[in-house]
């Protein structure tokens, strides 16, 4: 039996993988929840609604979208339901450099922050729905007696099942029941002209499907509840998950209709989440990096300077590299990544709003990034540090940038 994270131990590496770490603002709160009640207050914020728009708020500025989503991360009352939505974003991958309509954009952020914790099948429901994916994926040429099968083919490969469990002839059917499912400006519209009704087989059942049909059907295969599963595990808890831990994430998917909120529930409860070699084993993304050091900073606002900081380090939110959505793991340590990592740690401790003038500031920020237990070598290398430069230290060091 793995020996088991406890105290604030355990507390700290829940909100690194269910949010982006302790907040200098709620992180006494959390701890002295325990474990058990720090859970049950994240999967209760899931049903909390996303903060309203900010005063002004103009999607078609450049940039903004990115700017109030990272603000909502890094300080954000509801971080799972932000490190949802993240996730969804990877694996419905779109990219506002085809869409080129922010608005589009933000209405998926949207759908992904309100449904996310919710049953699969109604998020995809709602996703083949939804305008982005739509243009993202040429919805709007799938016609009648011309179907067109990109969206058929990712729905399957990239969405809900995996490479190797569907055919080619399940991505022409899926593409021909959804003919006639596009847009018009910025609304879903079905046109019957435009259907094709008559029958299909997808994985061995035979109708006059539609859309929705489809999406009954593949995600109620076993699959589907086999990919969600791994998706969730290798996101959240860790990269290689064995066969034993995705089957029973699996089965939950299964004895519940597909429901996220429950599937979260029973992997953050599971010793394998909890197991203390499991501390610090995956590798933060740039906007991990970033809004996880503001949140524990006490940044109320998102730098400027670090749009283009997480573009160079290869992370920009609404233009994933591709449909398949963002790297993991160590493709983010790169030598060019890593530079902009120490630039970056600089200049977020500038950002500190009370380094200078107190002088627990950095030691505060030591107990938030480390749960109060600093990494052995970094001790040493802290000695005789304080303001500024101790907490540049601490974000460039190897173990910070680990969740």
């Amino acid at each position: 039996m793995a020996k088991l994270l406890k105290g604030d131990l355990a507390v700290g590496h829940l909100l690194r993988r269910a949010g982006f770490g302790l907040s200098a603002v709620d992180a006494d709160d959390y701890k002295k929840l325990g474990y058990d009640g720090a859970l049950r207050r994240l999967l209760d914020e899931l049903d909390a609604p996303a903060p309203p728009d900010p005063k002004g708020f103009d999607p078609y500025d450049p940039g903004v979208i990115q700017q109030v989503w990272l603000d909502r991360m890094a300080n954000g009352h509801a971080p799972l339901a932000e490190k949802l939505a993240l996730f969804w974003h990877g694996n419905f991958a779109t990219s506002d450099q085809k869409i080129r309509e922010p608005v589009l954009m933000w209405r998926q952020y949207q759908l992904f922050r309100a449904h996310g914790a919710g049953r699969f099948r109604d998020l995809v429901r709602r996703v083949s729905r939804d305008v982005a994916m739509i243009r993202f994926l040429d919805g709007n040429a799938n016609r009648k007696g011309h179907a067109n099968e990109n969206y058929g083919r990712e729905l399957q490969e990239l969405f809900t099942l995996g490479i190797g469990n569907y055919t080619e002839k399940d991505i022409r059917e899926i593409a021909r029941a959804f003919t006639g499912w596009g847009s018009r400006h910025h609304t879903f519209v079905f046109t019957d002209a435009f259907h094709d009704g008559g029958p299909k087989t997808v994985h061995g059942q035979t109708g006059a499907f539609g859309g929705d049909d489809v999406v009954r059907i593949l995600t109620a295969l076993p699959a589907c509840h086999q990919f969600i599963a791994g998706k969730l595990l290798r996101f959240f808890s860790h990269e290689n998950p064995t066969k034993a831990e995705v089957d029973g994430i699996a089965t939950v998917l299964k004895q519940t209709d597909g429901d996220i909120r429950s599937a979260l529930l029973v992997m953050f409860r599971a010793p394998s989440f909890r197991a203390e070699d499991r501390l610090r084993g995956l590798v933060k993304s740039p906007v991990e990096f970033v809004t996880g050091a503001m949140r524990a900073l006490g940044v109320k606002t998102t730098p400027l300077w670090a749009h283009g900081s997480l573009e160079r380090m290869g992370q920009i939110l609404f233009r994933p590299p591709s449909v398949k959505g963002w790297p993991s793991g160590t493709t983010w340590l790169t030598t060019s990544g890593m530079v902009e990592r120490l630039k970056a740690a600089r200049r977020l401790a500038q950002a500190q709003p009370d380094a200078a003038t107190r002088p627990d500031a950095a030691t505060r920020f030591d107990e938030l990034a480390f749960d109060g237990q600093l990494p052995a070598q970094l001790g040493p290398l802290l000695k005789n540090k304080s303001g500024k430069e101790r907490i540049a230290l601490a974000l460039s060091c190897p173990e910070y940038q680990l969740s």
